[in-house]
């Protein structure tokens, strides 16, 4: 199966929930002006393998870029090893190679999506055992081969995943707080919020620092993927090095200095601002970004920002939470208080009681996902 030269073909690039409409924006923006919003995704078309490399290398708020090979009506089991049956894996399969499959079942008679998986690793394995003599073996660590498959009603897609590791993982996060958030759901609220190099940007409670380096990415028009070594497009038969390197290169000559000044963080916990430090070391940022230890509320920015974006602490349970309420009143003071006006501020957690804590009227509330939480992203004009 040959891929240099494509007719028109559909990507589907997935997303966390609700990031659809973020997402074919951002695709559209790269250069890609026939997308469609699909479930968790944007079917988007492309014309050239190097489309893939583009993609995954350049995409802030992506979670994987699939490329579907297979797609047949999936009634049931049978009909489910039959379709997949049906594929000629040998194009995929040299001696040797290790698979994996991930899966996403939503259908009346296969309930689970690892029986799901079973099933087409069989047919898979079957196949290549008649044709080849020998079946390949599976790894879910790190497989040279990353299948997934997806059943929507009675229709399933199988797709090569070109991304191999999920698209977040930067390559920044050396170590972690509890609970951090995911970098592109990071880069999506910065770009709910209309981030622009020019703002002064300040997180209050800045943890892990996810959201400032995500923010001196985009200043600095660093590619998402820049740190990355591995993908899962090159594993691919037709993997052209040459095409991949052209593609980085026209990405990584973008890159833009950073304005001193312009990175505001403070935590209050010393070993979450111990592992803030070590991030911002490696993406690059350790001297561009401000970061200090202490409780917000006694400190002021040597620069107002004119933009806050923070992910304070929500609590889980109902006691942790009402210790948190003088918290959030906090940060609603530090906006009125502590900002260059006008400003904007963007308040983003799981726990919609605490948000009635911060004392400003929402302009608008953008409904997001986080660990299979609905959160909300609180948006406020400070006058």
């Amino acid at each position: 199966m040959g891929y240099q030269n494509l007719d028109p073909t559909e990507l589907f690039v997935t997303c966390a929930q609700g990031l659809e409409a973020l997402l074919m924006e951002e695709l559209q923006e790269l250069g890609y002006e026939h997308t469609h919003p699909g479930f968790r995704g944007v079917f988007v078309k492309i014309s050239a393998l190097s489309d893939v490399y583009r993609i995954n290398y350049n995409s802030r708020i992506a979670s994987r870029v699939l490329f579907p090979i297979a797609i047949f009506k999936c009634y049931d089991q049978k009909a489910l090893y039959r379709g997949a049956s049906q594929f000629d894996w040998t194009s995929f399969f040299r001696r040797g190679k290790t698979f994996a499959i991930d899966s996403n079942v939503n259908h009346r008679l296969i309930r689970n999506s690892l029986f799901a998986a079973q099933v087409v690793k069989d047919a898979i394995c079957d196949q290549l055992r008649e044709k080849l003599g020998e079946r390949p073996n599976v790894d879910v660590k790190n497989p040279d081969i990353q299948l997934n498959l997806f059943i929507q009603g009675n229709v399933a897609t199988l797709s090569l995943d070109t991304s191999g590791v999920p698209l977040h993982k930067r390559g920044y996060r050396l170590d972690s707080v509890e609970a951090p958030m995911q970098e592109n759901l990071a880069a999506a609220i910065l770009r709910l919020a209309k981030y622009r190099k020019e703002d002064i940007l300040c997180d209050p409670c800045c943890g892990s620092g996810t959201l400032l380096i995500e923010a001196a990415l985009i200043a600095s028009q660093i590619p998402p993927g820049f740190l990355r070594k591995e993908w899962g497009f090159m594993r691919f038969p037709e993997f052209s090095a040459s095409d991949w390197l052209k593609v980085k290169m026209e990405a990584d000559q973008k890159r833009q200095p950073l304005a001193k000044g312009h990175f505001w963080g403070r935590e209050i916990n010393k070993n979450a601002l111990r592992v803030c430090k070590t991030n911002m070391r490696a993406a690059g940022f350790l001297s561009e970004i401000d970061i200090s230890q202490g409780d917000f509320r006694e400190w002021t920015p040597p620069i107002l920002p004119n933009l806050l974006i923070t992910n304070p602490p929500h609590g889980k349970r109902l006691d942790s939470a009402e210790v948190l309420r003088p918290l959030y009143r906090s940060i609603g003071d530090f906006m009125k208080q502590k900002m260059a006006k006008p400003a904007r501020g963007f308040v983003f957690t799981g726990n919609l009681e605490l948000t009635k804590e911060v004392g400003l009227a929402p302009k608008r509330r953008h409904v997001l996902h986080s660990g299979g939480v609905e959160s909300r992203l609180l948006e406020f004009d400070v006058y």
